[in-house]
């Protein structure tokens, strides 16, 4: 286990259960989070988007420091060592918690981007009246919340998925991932997850990303360790891990469709990086998330 041994594990949907909730968790007044300044946590079943118009603060991903000055928009990413620091504990944080299985019954593909943005570029500066906008439906969700209406669980769900749309939306204004425009950038590791995230299904070799940014395969990878703690591999790997298990759970594509379309050799190889990587078959995981989304509909 090593550094995770420290690790304070935050699981979502046991959240949700003790909440009484179904997937999405207004963080307002809670104390869940703020608790856990200067402290490592580890999310599970979903992500954390927080709302922040700070002076101050950091958010610590994997080792890599992200400034909360705001107006800003932050993902905390599920399966990753998250921690605050140099931030006032009672200064105030608006956070949506949502599960994974929340966010992949909503209605389109689009909004599962978010998964990918949370991972290589967590904390997005906004302008103040973007800052607005998302406030706003941070407000609307927080008061629709309170009410007491037996439609409130679909406008809830409409509101949080035309934020997490507007979300995208700015994400590919800022940062024209679909395109393959270069990020304008000094830090190479933000670099190389502004390429991780556009390149991603095509390559998975270090030398492919390093011949991008123009340097060595052994800079990269000493670089990519120092400042997250973890190898380009796990990186690499766990791009294509996520897509794979976004593409089983949301679309009816076969597991063959799928391996072509991540540009793996052959089935089989597909089949065998999921079962390294999760201990399950593709049709495995199809079939757990179809048992989950049955169950959330009784």
């Amino acid at each position: 286990m090593g550094i995770l041994e420290s690790v304070r594990y935050i699981n979502l949907d046991e959240m949700m259960s003790k909440y009484g909730s179904t997937g999405m968790l207004m963080l307002f007044s809670r104390e869940d989070l703020k608790e856990q300044a200067g402290t490592d946590f580890y999310l599970t079943g979903g992500i954390v988007i927080c709302l922040s118009d700070r002076q101050d603060g950091v958010v610590i991903i994997d080792g890599k420091k992200h400034s909360l000055e705001g107006p800003v928009i932050a993902i905390l990413p599920e399966n990753h060592v998250v921690s605050f620091s140099d931030m006032d504990v009672n200064d105030q944080m608006m956070h949506i918690a949502v599960t994974t299985d929340y966010v992949l019954n909503m209605p389109s593909p689009i909004d599962t981007d978010i998964f990918r943005y949370s991972r290589y570029i967590p904390v997005m500066h906004v302008s103040e009246s973007k800052y607005e906008d998302f406030l706003s439906y941070f407000s609307f969700l927080y008061k629709e919340s309170k009410e007491d209406s037996i439609y409130q669980e679909d406008i809830i769900r409409s509101i949080l998925y035309a934020l997490i749309l507007e979300i995208s939306g700015e994400y590919e204004k800022q940062y024209n991932l679909k395109s393959g425009a270069r990020i304008k950038s000094d830090d190479l590791s933000d670099k190389f997850f502004h390429l991780l995230a556009v390149y991603y299904k095509e390559n998975r070799t270090v030398r492919f990303y390093a011949d991008k940014l123009n340097i060595t395969p052994k800079y990269l990878t000493t670089a990519i360790k120092n400042a997250t703690g973890r190898p380009v591999l796990e990186w690499l790997h766990e791009a294509v891990l996520i897509e794979a298990k976004m593409l089983l759970k949301t679309t009816d594509l076969t597991v063959q469709q799928i391996s072509d379309r991540l540009n793996f050799s052959s089935t089989s190889s597909f089949i065998q990086f999921i079962k390294k990587h999760t201990g399950m078959t593709p049709k495995k995981i199809c079939h757990a998330t179809r048992n989950s989304n049955i169950d959330m509909q009784h």
